[in-house]
């Protein structure tokens, strides 16, 4: 009996994405800013995100092999849920930056046995990984960012799971070009909204889990809510009394504050 090829899949996790966001830094670029953020009480979501879309493969676990980075970049996240994987990068500092994710996915693009390259991030990390991965390689986004404005991402990290499941039992081999959009961190903090678009990444064709807000004009739920989170998180004063009411719009913010929510009631924030 012959035994089926493991699908293999490159792994990065930006694990500092969307930091920024939650403590009203308006973003998390910058060679500070993760430090800053971390300062006032923010924490890591990707590597939580990762788990939530990996934990749809589980059932497959036999059928995968990632490589990754190690601890932050990947490997963590892997070992904590038992997935078959090998290390191919190692940082030479604690804190990872974009330069850790640009090194892992060059060192990625140089396997030709990769079949999807998944990250973890916002749009920066999209745009690190789009300046130095392959454009005819298949990549998939899990959002993690504070505002994801690139067609490369699937709508939550469940979609993305699911997306993957679907490439492992050959449910789905199409792909389709999406843009790799970006704003002007800096620019956004002091009041303008300037983004630009860095290029295209193939991504499986499959609508109803991956983001068409920059590809189609389409908009989902789950992103409209994500931004409507990040927008009300972002303007929220540390001495005013919030009074958060039932709803999944309000359940989305306080999902994003990692508070826990009363579905049928009010909270005090």
């Amino acid at each position: 009996m012959t035994q089926q090829p493991l699908f293999k899949i490159g792994l990065i996790i930006n694990s500092f994405a969307g930091l920024g966001g939650s403590v009203a830094l308006k973003g998390s670029d910058g060679a500070d800013t993760a430090q800053r953020a971390l300062a006032l009480g923010a924490e890591p979501k990707a590597p939580l995100r990762v788990k939530q879309a990996l934990s749809v493969l589980l059932p497959y676990q036999s059928q995968l092999h990632f490589v990754t980075g190690s601890a932050g970049l990947g490997a963590t996240v892997l070992q904590e849920l038992g997935l078959s994987h090998e290390v191919i990068y190692t940082p030479s500092a604690e804190q990872t930056g974009p330069e850790d994710t640009q090194q892992l996915a060059q060192r990625l693009a140089e396997l030709d046995d990769i079949q999807l390259l998944l990250f973890a991030g916002g749009d920066g990390t999209a745009r690190d990984i789009c300046a130095v991965y392959p454009e005819q390689r298949p990549v998939l986004g899990i959002p993690a960012g504070v505002k994801i404005h690139s067609g490369v991402y699937a709508i939550s990290p469940t979609a993305a799971g699911k997306v993957v499941e679907q490439m492992v039992r050959g449910q789905l081999t199409s792909v389709l070009q999406a843009d790799v959009m970006d704003i002007d961190e800096e620019a956004f903090r002091a009041g303008t909204v300037r983004a630009r678009r860095y290029g295209e990444m193939l991504v499986p064709a499959e609508l109803q889990y991956v983001q068409a807000v920059k590809m189609g004009g389409r908009e989902s739920d789950e992103l409209v809510l994500a931004d409507i989170a990040a927008e009300i998180i972002e303007g929220m004063d540390d001495d005013t009394l919030y009074v958060m009411g039932s709803g999944s719009t309000v359940a989305a913010i306080m999902e994003d504050l990692q508070l826990p929510n009363t579905l049928l009631g009010v909270d005090l924030v």
